[in-house]
Order: structure tokens, then sequence, then C-alpha cells
């Protein structure tokens, strides 16, 4: 049971022979109450104070819980964008990778056709080179036995042996330079066919 200052002041005590003075005791308990009294107002307004500071410690704590909850929620969106961000870019670079691979493996084939085809042509070059050089031979052997009837059934006489001799030694001559430009044009048109065949393709 809380005891109050009003409480102090009613109290009234029992008179007893031999007791103690009234007045003084009287006089003691009105200071007592005076005491107390201050006493009882400043506890009231400490406990007002700190009702107020409680209120404010609710309020601060609230605010902290507010503002961990706030930094938890931006640190596990700091994360999810950091993962996401690495998952972009290990795609961009696989990616990338993927690309230029498929880059070097077009690249390598087409080089590996452009070989093949210079092959083919080189080969197709050889075979008409062959064909052509065997039908001049034939059309030089029968252009050779056409001269020789027309000689014999027209009695132009036949060559001296000397001019027979100089005769070949200027078509050996004249054969070399038709083979030599032959062989260049040959190439030329070799160059020009690969020109053409990269010019198609690119």
């Amino acid at each position: 049971m809380k005891i109050t200052p009003m409480d102090i002041s009613n109290k009234e005590f029992k008179k007893v022979l031999r007791g103690y003075d009234s007045e003084e005791v009287d006089e003691f308990l009105d200071k007592i109450v005076e005491e107390y009294e201050v006493l009882f107002k400043e506890n009231a307004i400490l406990k007002e104070k700190m009702s107020v500071m409680d209120d404010r410690i609710d309020h601060y704590s609230n605010i902290e819980n507010t503002i961990q909850n706030t930094l938890v929620l931006a640190q596990n969106a700091a994360e999810q964008a950091k993962k996401s961000a690495q998952k972009e870019a290990d795609l961009i670079v696989r990616n990338s990778n993927e690309t230029a691979q498929k880059i070097l493996d077009k690249a390598h084939s087409d080089v590996i056709r452009v070989n093949d085809e210079y092959e083919r042509l080189k080969q197709d070059f050889i075979r008409f080179r062959v064909k052509f050089r065997s039908f001049m031979n034939v059309q030089l052997e029968t252009f050779d036995d056409l001269e020789k009837d027309f000689a014999k059934n027209y009695n132009l006489g036949i060559p001296l042996e000397e001019d027979v001799v100089e005769e070949e030694e200027k078509e050996q001559i004249i054969n070399k330079e038709i083979e030599v430009q032959k062989d260049e044009s040959i190439n030329s048109d070799d160059l020009s066919a690969i020109k053409s065949f990269f010019a198609k393709n690119s």
C-alpha cells in the first residue's frame, strides 16, 4: 500500500500515558509531509519523463528496426543485382566466344573451300593444256603430212638438210615463245578466275 502526503497528514495516533509530546510529533509529521510531498511530486515528474523517454525509445527503436530492415533489403537487392550482372556478363562472354568460334570455323572452311577451288581450277587448266597441246601436235603432224604430200605430188623438190635443220631450230624457238606466252596467258587467266571467285563469294 502506497503512502501519500495526505495519508501522513491525516494520520492520528492514540494517546497513552507517558507517550510522546503530541505537538512535537505533529510538528515533525508536518515536516515529513512537506518533504514527502516534494519527493512525491519529483517522483511523479520523473515517472512522466520516463514515460516520455520510453515513448521516444520505442520510436527510435522502431526507426532503427525500419533502417535495419531497409539495409537488409538493400543488401539483398544489391546481391541479386550483382548475381544478375554476373550471369549477364557470363552470358555475353559465352555468346561472344561462340560467335568468335563460328567466325573462325567459317573462315577456316572458306580457306579450305578456296584452296579446293583453286586446286580444281589448276587441274582443269592442266588437263586443258594437255588436250590443247595434243590437239596442236596433231594439227602440226597433219600439216607436215599435207606439206609432204603436196611436195611429192607437185615435184617441189626436197629442201636441203641444212635448211631443214635451220627451219626446225626456228620452229623450236617459235614453239618455246608460244609456250611461254601460253603459260603467261593461262596464269593471268587463272589469277583472273580466282579474283572473280573471291569477288562472288565476298
